[in-house]
C-alpha cells in the first residue's frame, strides 16, 4: 500500500519544479527495504545533482512546515532524475529521441503478431512514432496509445 501524499505537495512540487525549467515525472511514497520514501523524480533540460538539490532544499521546506500532512513519522525524503531507464510515455518523450535506438512493447499486437520493436525513431506526430529497424531495412508505425513499454537503447 502506497503511502498518502498531499494534492497541495504535488502542486508545490511542480511549481518549484518549474522554477528550474523542469516538470514533476512522478511522486511516489512507499516502503523500499523497511524505510518509507518519499521520491520526486523530476526530468527536464538540466536535471544535474545541482539541480536535484536545488529542488529538494525548496521541497524541504514545504515538507518541514507541513509535516502534519504527511501522515507518517519517518520517512527518507529524494529527488531524482529518471537516469538512462527512463520510461518513455508521451508524445513528447518520444520528440526528444528522435535519431535514438528506442526499444519498444505494445499492448497489442501487430496484424504479423509482432509486441517487440528496437529501431531508430524517425518522426513522432500526431500520436504516431514513425521508427526504422535497420536490421530489417523497416519502417513501422507505432501508436503512442499503444505503447505498453518503451526506453532508450544505448550502443556502446
Amino acid at each position: 500500500m502506497g503511502l498518502y501524499i498531499p494534492k497541495e505537495f504535488k502542486e508545490f512540487a511542480e511549481k518549484v519544479a518549474g522554477k528550474y525549467n523542469c516538470q514533476v515525472q512522478d511522486i511516489s511514497f512507499k516502503t523500499e527495504r523497511k524505510s518509507n520514501i518519499l521520491r520526486v523524480t523530476i526530468d527536464g533540460e538540466d536535471t544535474s545533482l545541482d539541480t536535484c538539490s536545488k529542488i529538494s532544499r525548496d521541497l524541504s521546506k514545504w515538507l518541514d512546515t507541513h509535516e502534519y500532512e504527511i501522515k507518517c513519522k519517518s520517512y527518507n525524503f529524494e529527488v531524482s532524475s529518471p537516469g538512462p531507464e527512463k520510461k518513455l510515455v508521451t508524445e513528447q518523450d518520444f520528440k526528444k529521441c528522435i535519431n535514438k535506438l528506442v526499444y519498444f512493447e505494445t499492448k497489442t499486437k501487430a496484424s504479423d503478431g509482432r509486441k517487440r520493436y528496437k529501431g531508430k525513431v524517425i518522426s513522432c506526430d500526431d500520436g504516431i512514432i514513425h521508427i526504422y529497424i535497420k536490421e530489417e531495412s523497416a519502417e513501422f508505425d507505432i501508436n503512442v496509445s499503444d505503447v505498453a513499454k518503451a526506453r532508450i537503447e544505448y550502443e556502446f
